[in-house]
């Protein structure tokens, strides 16, 4: 049971590392037939008792990853790991972790759960490392105002959020805190 685990987590990191080293870019999950859902499979592989997390707009997925993840529930504002289910964070992305000019790692990642990603002819243009030129990317069911905050927490590099986009097809797409944002 436990090399299953590890086997899938293996699989879904490596999916995300994907994600985080080509913005814009929208890669499927791997599919486990009779597993949970997406958002307990990623977040399963990259939270432990060590990392902690708070959810904008679901509490029954705070009592699932709690159970699942083994990460410690806290505010939004101290979190390692937030996870937005409504599709915006209602204006408090300013107020998340964006790490320090010794540990910018330390910054937040936030996972905006959306209704669905797309390449190509999108509102959002990506630039910047492991971006060849600009990527265009479209993002169902967050506002453009969420994605402006975005840009202004992210524009003090290296300090910021990393950004990864789950959408109900079990698809991601990733926006870390070093690519530059334009909205058309």
């Amino acid at each position: 049971m436990q090399a299953n685990k590890t086997i899938r987590d293996h699989f879904t990191f490596r999916v995300v590392l994907q994600g985080m080293s080509h913005p814009g870019k929208v890669f499927p999950l791997p599919g486990f037939p009779g597993k949970g859902s997406a958002v307990i499979e990623l977040l399963g592989c990259l939270m432990d008792n060590e990392v902690s997390f708070a959810v904008i707009g679901g509490t029954e997925l705070e009592t699932v990853l709690s159970r699942h993840t083994s990460g410690r529930l806290v505010s939004s504002e101290e979190a390692d790991y937030i996870i937005v289910s409504s599709g915006t964070t209602s204006g408090r992305l300013a107020g998340f972790k964006r790490g320090s000019l010794e540990y910018p790692n330390t910054g937040a990642t936030i996972l905006y759960l959306v209704e669905e990603l797309s390449e190509g002819k999108g509102e959002i243009v990506l630039s910047g490392p492991g971006v060849k030129g600009t990527a265009s990317l479209r993002i169902t069911g967050l506002p453009l105002s969420e994605l402006k905050q975005l840009k202004e927490v992210n524009s003090e590099f290296p300090l910021g959020v990393d950004a990864i986009f789950l959408d109900l097809s079990g698809n991601i797409a990733c926006i870390p805190r070093s690519t530059q944002i334009g909205v058309n």
